[in-house]
């Protein structure tokens, strides 16, 4: 990408981005100008490898996009030669594609977090800056599309698999259910113990399995996703998906189960 952005010395650089139909990851590079490393140990790690680190604010968007997104972001050290570490952040959007978008963001303060004195988690500042960086969504969508259209149930509703996508960075599996969900109203930003119920029922209890051909299983039954009812039509459209943990080979897939609807690879 090589779009970038320097203050206070220090840079941030968009170094490269993959993605497909309806996902993308962006891979950043943070540096210091003058060669010197950042105040942090690198060997105090959380996870795989992933630095306790973050921005005091950050915000990333689609320009000319109003539509649902979600997803994550980390960060780690590539390569503990240089100077730089990594950032990287991977988002799914629920309307439309995300290729022809252009990307804006903007980060401030770059933190390291660790435990005080007294165990409590507290946000150090060890670069004061802000960064702003644009730059375009274009990529090869790297996505193939699943035999779909099989009828299953959730929850005894009726479901019709409508798209299942697949790619080395992501699956998603559009669906739709033959019953609106209906939500109560709730506090700004807050879910209901009703809502949280609805969302597993129509979401997050649809069981969704990628096999490898080395017989490894990802569950992915846990990926967020979207609903969308349609009361005049008593339906519910929805989007499950899910970004990798790692890139992935789709020749390697053997099979993705949805529910209990279990679709080959080999029938894209």
């Amino acid at each position: 990408v090589g779009a970038s952005d320097t203050d206070n010395g220090v840079t941030v650089t968009a170094d490269a981005i993959i993605g497909d139909k309806y996902h993308y990851a962006v891979t950043y590079s943070i540096e210091k100008k003058d060669g010197a490393v950042f105040d942090i140990d690198l060997t105090d790690t959380v996870g795989e490898g992933l630095l306790p680190m973050g921005f005091a604010d950050g915000d990333t968007s689609l320009m000319g996009y109003f539509g649902g997104a979600h997803g994550s972001s980390y960060f780690y050290d590539a390569d503990p030669a240089d100077n730089a570490i990594q950032y990287v952040e991977t988002r799914e959007i629920s309307d439309g594609e995300v290729r022809g978008h252009a990307v804006r963001a903007k980060f401030s303060d770059l933190c390291v977090y660790a435990e005080n004195d007294t165990g409590e988690l507290e946000r150090r500042v060890i670069a004061e800056g802000d960064w702003s960086l644009k730059f375009n969504l274009d990529f090869e969508d790297t996505s193939i599309a699943l035999r779909a259209g099989q009828s299953t149930t959730l929850n005894d509703m009726p479901i019709t698999i409508n798209a299942v996508t697949l790619s080395p960075l992501a699956l998603r599996v559009d669906y739709t259910v033959e019953s609106a969900v209906v939500w109560e109203d709730a506090p700004s930003g807050r879910e209901t113990a009703y809502n949280r119920t609805q969302s597993d029922r129509y979401l997050s209890d649809l069981t969704v399995l990628l096999t490898m051909k080395d017989g490894t299983v990802m569950d992915l039954t846990s990926a967020g996703g979207s609903l969308s009812p349609n009361y005049s039509e008593d339906v519910t459209q929805a989007q499950k998906g899910q970004v990798f943990d790692t890139i992935i080979d789709p020749a390697d897939v053997e099979s993705v189960t949805v529910g209990n609807i279990v679709i080959p690879v080999e029938a894209s």
